[in-house]
């Protein structure tokens, strides 16, 4: 399975009515519908799914599905 694709999977299963698969890579967290809270919830599973660490105050970085996958990748190469 590939990053992006877990990324959405945890997207849907930890943001209730939300569906992962429909979010646009290049599209805004914030501008898609997720809120702080569900931010907060979905990079503490990608960083636990993915043994990577978002440092605290980077997470505004990774404002896209494309720049958190990205933000992975690079960490795990």
């Amino acid at each position: 399975m590939s990053i992006e694709t877990t990324i959405r999977d945890l997207i849907s299963e930890n943001v209730e009515g939300f569906d992962g698969s429909m979010l646009k890579a290049d599209a805004s967290f914030m501008d898609a519908g997720l809120d702080s809270l569900d931010l907060a919830t979905v990079f503490l599973e990608v960083q636990e799914a993915f043994d990577v660490v978002i440092a605290e105050g980077d997470e505004e970085k990774y404002d896209t599905l494309e720049k958190l996958v990205a933000y992975v990748e690079a960490a795990k190469a």
